[in-house]
């Protein structure tokens, strides 16, 4: 009797143990975390820490207590960085009193033996609320993530995808960029050290595309200069792009980035120089699918959808506009133009079946609207 009583008991505390355990596993904590790019700032500076119209917002940042850390996406000091350049950042990001993590960029790793000696691997991953963070280091291989690295990467997605909710991916240059796809008309601070071909659509892409996670991929090589794009956000299948930076002047911004225990995700766009926080409206407006800022062309209806093959695709244009269609890699299989106001059919009937994007676009507006091929 005394024995079967102890066993009950026993598994009674079991099933308590287990039951308080998944229902702290089901009820995660909101938080959020800040992203900023090229944030030594103006180009050609030197010597002066992190950039003074993102140091003033810091207390704007303190004031927020749901935000716990932050993440520098490279460009952190200016060429040729000495240790007295490093010496400051590190005063201004204690001054701050939040972790930090650095997704290197070129100049950082103009001396790469100071950084490393200081601060370690220049790619690691970690994981906050059930979330996974993975920096990463395009500076090696010409923005490629190629041999180790590669290896480290499929190791730590393999080894997490299915334990971890969101995956947040962190590096400084505008990787999904491409001289013939959508990102063409985003434009970078620099491609300097870029090959001429690199893997990320290849390679990169198709590792996080295939996973059942949401992604949020963030680059922070923009923002420096009038030549160059203040901000992005775009989807792309599960994966969401986002790209901040400062150093230009009236665009300078960085973002907050907000996760809600149902692991929703949205952000705060926060400019630097204007007292009004939220002065460029909401990220997710600046999204290419929702984008139609010009009225002689809007209206892209596509159906059926998803297709077998042939679809039609009815639009208003008052000008000439090029049609192109393409692929989860981001490149261009089928390109046409187009006349003024028409009802269009476009033939996928010999293209493997998948996710599509279609773009048409006139000389100054561009809709885009996604399509499946069953």
């Amino acid at each position: 009797m005394s024995t079967e009583l102890k066993t009950i008991g026993s598994c009674f505390i079991l099933t308590i143990f287990l039951l308080a355990g998944s229902l702290t596993r089901a009820q995660k904590s909101p938080y959020s975390f800040y992203i900023a790019g090229h944030t030594y700032g103006t180009p050609g500076t030197k010597g002066n820490g992190l950039y003074q119209p993102f140091k003033e917002k810091f207390e704007y940042i303190k004031n927020r207590n749901e935000i716990k850390f932050g993440v520098l996406l490279g460009d952190i000091v200016s060429s040729g960085p000495l240790a007295t350049d490093w010496d400051k950042v590190d005063a201004d990001i204690d001054s701050l009193g939040l972790p930090v993590h650095f997704a290197v960029g070129n100049h950082d790793m103009e001396n790469r033996p100071l950084f490393e000696v200081r601060y370690g691997n220049t790619y690691y991953s970690f994981i906050f609320n059930h979330d996974l963070f993975i920096i990463l280091d395009p500076n090696i291989d010409g923005w490629n993530i190629s041999g180790q690295q590669l290896e480290f990467l499929n190791n730590v997605i393999n080894t997490n995808y299915l334990e971890v909710d969101i995956i947040f991916v962190m590096f400084h240059q505008l990787l999904w960029w491409k001289n013939n796809n959508i990102y063409t008309q985003f434009k970078p601070n620099s491609f300097y050290g870029r090959d001429d071909t690199i893997n990320f659509w290849s390679t990169i892409e198709p590792i996080f595309g295939n996973l059942p996670n949401k992604v949020i991929m963030c680059a922070g090589d923009v923002g420096a200069g009038y030549w160059s794009t203040n901000f992005i956000f775009d989807k792309f299948a599960n994966i969401s792009f986002v790209a901040t930076g400062m150093g230009e002047g009236d665009g300078d911004n960085f973002i907050v980035v907000n996760i809600d225990s149902a692991k929703n995700v949205d952000y705060d766009l926060i400019c630097l120089n204007t007292p009004i926080l939220n002065c460029f409206g909401e990220l997710t407006d600046y999204d290419l699918m929702s984008i139609q800022n010009n009225l002689t062309l809007n209206r892209l209806l596509i159906y059926p959808n998803p297709t077998k093959g042939i679809v039609n695709m009815d639009f208003f244009c008052n000008d000439k506009v090029l049609l192109q269609v393409f692929d989860t890699r981001g490149s261009c299989i089928l390109e046409k133009e187009y006349y003024e106001t028409e009802e269009h059919t476009l033939d996928l009937t010999l293209y493997p079946k998948g996710l599509y994007l279609v773009s048409i676009k006139s000389n100054n507006a561009q809709i885009s609207s996604r399509l499946i091929k069953l």
